[in-house]
């Protein structure tokens, strides 16, 4: 969950093991919908239910897992376990949805209603993502005097109550949010172990992601994943409203083909991670930047939560000779 600094190998497995159980978990609410076995009502109940006792599972396997100042009570009635509740929540209804927009549109709609209410959920959740940058509904973001051509901001845990600077400290963390107007956001937590120029060079690198168009490339995979939910959404309607399983199949396949293309795309934003290090190390200097590197590496954050980030030593090695 947020609350961690340093991962080790077994707690990112665990992770993948609960978001794969939780993704069975959530398919399984919308197949009982859409078959008639819930109604929407008691979907919602359910999926509430159990995002607590997922939420709260995790929770206490990390107390355990390390150890804290807080009692597990303490952290059970906050507003970071209500916070974490509500993004799980979110993110099973961004699946569910197009499972039960067929249902609700039976045989009286057409293939079109479909194509136009099913990536809702999905366009959703990426306009909150771009809200709340940080997967967290208790931020707020204040701007930062930087002499750069994009707004800079810092964002804080404003609502987190006791648990502000731990969440600050586990978040170490830059990006760029936004398409139309992009803004570099940092976490204050940076500034603790990051000296000015090396804070400059972070800013930098993600310029370089802005002046790259990286923001812009990212909307590929957005799309590929928003058309995989219509083609599953149309494979919903046509198998089990229609009846027609030969075109339903169809989308089946399509869908699960699309679903793999933002996997190998992955393997390109490595290259784009490249391409922002050596324009943040032209700017700030290759030596200033290779300490930042090494900092966030030995503060825990070696940029590669998402697994598409490459090594420390292949990025300094890269900035090194070019």
């Amino acid at each position: 969950m947020r609350m961690r600094g340093l991962r080790t190998s077994a707690e990112k497995i665990l992770d993948n093991i609960y978001a794969f159980f939780i993704f069975i978990i959530t398919a399984s609410i919308g197949m009982a919908v859409f078959s008639g076995l819930l109604n929407i009502f008691n979907a919602l109940l359910i999926s509430i239910l159990l995002d607590i006792a997922f939420v709260a599972i995790s929770y206490y396997l990390e107390y355990r897992m390390r150890v804290r100042e807080e009692k597990p009570s303490e952290i059970l009635l906050s507003y970071i376990f209500l916070d974490d509740v509500l993004l799980l929540f979110l993110y099973q209804w961004t699946i569910i949805f197009p499972m039960i927009i067929p249902l609700l549109i039976s045989t009286k709609g057409s293939p079109f209603h479909v194509i136009l209410l099913a990536p809702l959920g999905t366009i959703a959740w990426i306009y909150l993502t771009t809200k709340f940058p940080l997967f967290s509904f208790l931020t707020k973001i204040e701007p930062l005097d930087y002499q750069v051509p994009y707004k800079v901001y810092v964002a804080k845990y404003e609502r987190a109550g006791k648990f502000k600077e731990k969440l600050e400290k586990a978040n170490a963390n830059a990006l760029v949010s936004g398409i139309i107007r992009p803004k570099i956001i940092l976490l204050p937590s940076l500034f603790e172990f990051l000296n000015e120029d090396e804070i400059r060079g972070v800013i930098a690198h993600e310029i370089g992601h802005i002046v790259h168009k990286d923001h812009l490339k990212s909307l590929f995979p957005i799309t590929v994943n928003i058309i995989s939910v219509e083609f599953l959404a149309l494979f919903f309607y046509y198998s089990y409203v229609v009846g027609d399983d030969k075109v339903g199949s169809l989308f089946f396949m399509l869908g699960m083909l699309l679903s793999v293309i933002p996997f190998f795309f992955s393997f390109y934003v490595r290259r784009m991670e490249l391409k922002a290090d050596l324009y943040a190390a032209r700017a700030v200097g290759k030596d200033t930047y290779i300490s930042a590197l090494r900092k966030l590496h030995e503060y825990g954050i070696p940029r590669d939560w998402s697994g598409d980030h490459p090594p420390l030593e292949k990025r300094i090695d890269y900035v090194l000779k070019n």
